[in-house]
């Protein structure tokens, strides 16, 4: 049994970090081969992060890696997790192992949502870009129909605008999506 068990990427490497200073038994549930989480789709420059700057995601992710590096509470990636009981402070892989603690972390962050239309699995990366920073070099001087939502639309179709001559900013919504 651990003092803790701890879900989650870049928070949870945070919280593993005091739980270990603190002396108490701290595992790392990862679900990715790597820690860090959304920081590998971040590659702008970080200069909002209190108390360090970072040219991208990856540098930050890196960054949080060397900190940590020194800590001895256990990192298990490639995890996936069946059910979590937080009152019985139990968590279940989908391997079958049970997991029992003290206490429980849920440091998930977020994902990005789909929109859940036809080929959106199949062409990510081969039309369907998720970062347009990084995808705006493939796209190249082509019309593009961008459908994020909130600030990341704005922010990300003003960086499409700069290599494409037409930049559409389409529904955000399934249910509005349609084929052009």
């Amino acid at each position: 049994m651990n003092d803790v068990l701890i879900i989650g990427g870049p928070a949870g490497l945070s919280a593993a970090r005091w739980c270990d200073e603190l002396g108490l038994d701290t595992l790392v549930l990862e679900q990715n081969e790597a820690v860090g989480g959304q920081l590998s789709f971040v590659h702008n420059p970080i200069d909002n992060y209190l108390g360090l700057r970072a040219n991208n995601g990856e540098e930050l992710r890196k960054r949080f890696i060397e900190q940590t590096a020194d800590s001895d509470f256990d990192l298990w990636t490639n995890v996936e997790i069946d059910s979590v009981d937080l009152k019985a402070k139990r968590v279940v892989l989908k391997s079958g192992e049970e997991l029992q603690s003290i206490a429980i972390i849920i440091a998930t962050g977020l994902r990005r949502r789909r929109l859940g239309i036809p080929g959106e699995t199949e062409f990510t990366g081969r039309g369907i870009i998720e970062s347009a920073t990084r995808g705006s070099r493939a796209i190249g001087r082509q019309r593009c129909l961008h459908n994020w939502r909130g600030d990341a639309a704005a922010e990300n179709a003003l960086l499409l605008a700069e290599v494409c001559p037409t930049v559409t900013l389409g529904p955000s919504r399934k249910e509005n999506a349609r084929a052009p």
